[in-house]
């Protein structure tokens, strides 16, 4: 868990806060993307969880322990850490990049080695193909799901990701943001991701806060932040197509109906989300789409309405 009490961080002996006040609970397990206008603090509130800027104010707690008491190159090692450029070692292999910090922990070479495997068949790559390549012989893609798995490495509690599919094209992002929340079923972190993105903190997040001027505004799921803004900020940050997105949150599954679909009728897999149902609907012109499993088999239908009642 971590536990953000009255952080208050002033670049400027009594300058201007750029972080404010800022009370935050991140319960173990969970998701919480931090949002905002640029300028509104988020970045600097999760580089003071690992202490790369020390808060002028307030406490951190995190797994129990006081970050400002404890070494902070010490802390950093129990803490993963994923920022948009990756920050790959260059000179270094993939295999020698991910087992930087095992390495620094003292860790045996046998139990590095298994680890390293582990992780790039977690985060979807070939060990046999990568462990000996180069940053450089890389693609985008590939380079950010090394630097999940380096985060990963020494299975830290906590993971801090900082706009880390920010420089990705928009289709590899979306890719890696539904292999990342697979990822994340599969091992239980505690994660704090700062985006510029509401889409990805949408699809991301347990929780989202969303930032102003070093404060908090509204901090909740994304359903109720999309379905109730605190306040005007807040509704005109989301947009007014935030009916729409708050679509993405529901699968075809949670409004599908088992009546079978009229002949010819489009069809949507179970597992779609509602927002990309919606959108089938309009290409084809149809207020009904026929809802298909994996191996094709229909399951029922999902109509216009039936999105909308949701």
């Amino acid at each position: 868990m971590i536990n953000m009490e009255h952080v208050t961080k002033r670049f400027v002996a009594d300058g201007p806060a750029s972080v404010d006040d800022l009370s935050l609970v991140v319960p173990e397990g969970t998701t919480t993307a931090l949002i905002g206008p640029s300028g509104c603090g988020k970045t600097t509130t999760m580089r003071m969880i690992n202490r790369l800027i020390d808060p002028s104010e307030g406490k951190i707690i995190v797994n129990g322990e006081d970050v400002t008491k404890v070494d902070p190159v010490e802390l950093r090692r129990h803490i993963g850490y994923v920022i948009q450029q990756v920050g790959l070692f260059p000179h270094m292999t993939i295999a020698q990049n991910i087992a930087a910090v095992p390495k620094l922990l003292g860790w045996a070479e046998t139990r590095t080695k298994k680890r390293t495997e582990e992780l790039l068949d977690l985060v979807g790559l070939d060990a046999g193909e990568m462990l000996k390549r180069y940053p450089r012989q890389l693609s985008g893609g590939q380079r950010q799901r090394i630097g999940v798995a380096r985060a990963l490495a020494a299975d830290p509690p906590v993971l801090l990701m900082d706009e880390p599919f920010g420089a990705i094209d928009p289709i590899a992002r979306t890719r890696l943001q539904d292999e990342f929340r697979q990822i994340l079923q599969r091992v239980r972190k505690t994660v704090v991701l700062v985006t510029h993105d509401l889409d990805e903190a949408i699809r991301l997040g347990d929780r989202i806060a969303i930032m102003k001027s070093g404060k908090i505004v509204q901090y909740d799921t994304p359903d109720a932040v999309l379905s109730r803004p605190a306040d005007a900020f807040v509704e005109n940050f989301v947009g007014i197509d935030r009916a729409i997105k708050r679509l993405s949150l529901f699968t075809v599954s949670d409004a599908m109906n088992v009546a079978s679909p009229r002949s010819g009728t489009s069809t949507v897999a179970l597992t779609s989300n509602l927002r990309d149902a919606l959108a089938l609907m309009v290409a084809a012109n149809s207020d009904v789409l026929a809802v298909v499993d994996e191996s094709g088999a229909v399951k029922g239908e999902v109509t216009r309405d039936a999105i909308f009642a949701v």
